[in-house]
């Protein structure tokens, strides 16, 4: 039960990021086309090149094909990278306070944007989109008492004893704090 429910929320996860990475594109397309609006036709069409390119990612993310999710991470910095550089010449350029809102939006978008490549990245979303079980870590040998979870800084999935774990504790990869403070700071309020 809880296995489907997982699966119906990285499937949900799945829609959404698809459709706001459409969404993000036509948008920074619009937006490139409203702001390079004086230049030759030469210009425009080459902006336009990339589109095929991106509908036939777009379409394999959709279907889940697996060649399409780093092509879809690479789109997405790309987008966020953009966005960035169009909120900066709105704030450059800006003649009233609707310009420094759109640059505030757009960082917005950015931001919010780099959350869900946080999603794309993580491990359990990549073992859903490449058809792995959402129990795929119980083909895992564990030992006794130890499950899996994920690094909260670099999301490297690691095998941990709950019980034993110390505010000390860092991941072997990037070194980050496997205890959060905040968590700490929880644990020690419900004692």
């Amino acid at each position: 039960m809880a296995d489907e429910l997982e699966s119906d929320q990285l499937a949900l996860a799945h829609r959404q990021s698809g459709t706001m990475l459409v969404f993000t594109l036509f948008l920074i397309l619009f937006l490139l086309f409203t702001s390079l609006g004086g230049i030759s036709s030469s210009v425009m069409l080459f902006l336009f090149v990339p589109i095929p390119f991106c509908i036939l990612i777009v379409r394999g993310y959709y279907r889940r094909e697996s060649w399409a999710l780093p092509w879809v991470i690479l789109i997405w910095m790309s987008a966020i990278g953009l966005c960035f550089l169009l909120s900066i010449i709105e704030f450059f350029y800006a003649a009233s306070a609707i310009g420094y809102f759109q640059g505030m939006l757009l960082l917005f978008l950015c931001w919010s944007m780099s959350q869900r490549l946080r999603m794309l990245r993580h491990p359990m979303f990549r073992a859903w989109y490449d058809g792995i079980s959402p129990a795929f870590s119980q083909s895992i040998a564990l030992q006794p008492g130890e499950v899996m979870a994920s690094c909260p800084h670099c999301q490297s999935l690691l095998a941990v004893q709950p019980y034993s774990l110390t505010a000390n504790e860092t991941c072997p990869k990037c070194m980050g704090q496997l205890v959060l403070p905040s968590s700490i700071e929880q644990y020690a309020e419900e004692e």
